[in-house]
C-alpha cells in the first residue's frame, strides 16, 4: 500500500498502558534489521495518571535526518482523546487505524483517508486471553499493511529481543506477544484483501 516511497512517517498514539512506545520501539527495531533506517521520538501529556502517550517512527531508505513529523502518513488512535488531538496531523490519502471497540470517530470526507478499523482488544483477548496485548495486535495490522518493506520475521525477532519482565527476556511473554502480533498480521491482511 506504501511501497513506492523515501520516508513513511507513522503516528502512534493512545492512553498511557496502551503500550504505544512499546509498538513504536517494535515497528522501529523491525524496520532496522531490514536495513532501513528508523527514528522513534516519544512524547507523554504532562498528567501522571491517565494522560496519553504518542510515538512518532519515521522509517526511510535513507538516513533520517529530520526527526519530527508535521504529516503522517500512517496515524493510530486507541481513543477517542488521540483522535481529537492529532488527526489533524494525518495527510490527505494516508491511513487512518483506529481500536474500534474502545471508540468510534466520526470523520467527515472518508475518501479522504483510508479508514481500518481494528477490534484489537477483543482479538487480544480471543488469542492471548490478555486484553493487554491489543497494540502488539495493531503492530500486526501496521506490518501488513508496509509488507513487503516490514517482514514477519523481523518483527517476531524484535518481540524476542525486547519482552521482558523485571528485567529478563520472558519466554511465555514472548510466545504471548507473538501470537497477539500473528492475529492483527492475519485480520490486517485480510482487511486489505477486501479493499482491493
Amino acid at each position: 500500500m506504501l511501497q513506492q516511497f523515501d520516508q513513511i512517517r507513522i503516528r502512534l498514539m493512545g492512553l498511557g498502558g496502551h503500550g504505544i512506545v512499546f509498538a513504536g520501539r517494535l515497528l522501529g527495531m523491525a524496520a532496522a534489521m531490514g536495513g532501513l533506517d528508523s527514528i522513534l521520538t516519544i512524547t507523554y501529556s504532562p498528567e501522571q495518571r491517565g494522560g496519553w502517550s504518542r510515538a512518532d517512527l519515521i522509517i526511510a531508505k535513507e538516513m533520517v535526518d529530520y526527526p519530527l513529523i508535521d504529516e503522517a502518513d500512517i496515524f493510530l488512535a486507541t481513543t477517542q482523546q488521540a483522535f481529537n488531538l492529532e488527526f489533524k496531523s494525518l495527510r490527505r490519502g494516508g491511513i487512518f487505524i483506529y481500536e474500534n471497540t474502545i471508540y468510534k470517530p466520526s470523520i467527515t470526507n472518508t475518501s479522504d483517508y483510508v479508514i481500518i478499523p481494528v477490534p484489537a482488544t477483543e482479538i487480544a483477548e480471543n488469542v492471548t486471553g490478555r486484553r493487554l496485548t491489543m497494540n502488539v495486535v495493531l503492530v500486526g495490522v501496521i506490518t501488513a499493511i508496509l509488507d513487503p518493506l516490514l517482514k514477519e520475521d523481523h518483527i517476531i525477532n524484535a518481540i524476542k529481543n525486547v519482552t521482558r519482565r523485571a528485567g529478563k527476556l520472558d519466554t511465555s511473554i514472548q510466545e504471548m506477544n507473538i501470537k497477539a502480533f500473528q492475529a492483527g498480521l492475519d485480520y490486517g491482511r485480510k482487511y486489505l484483501q477486501r479493499l482491493r
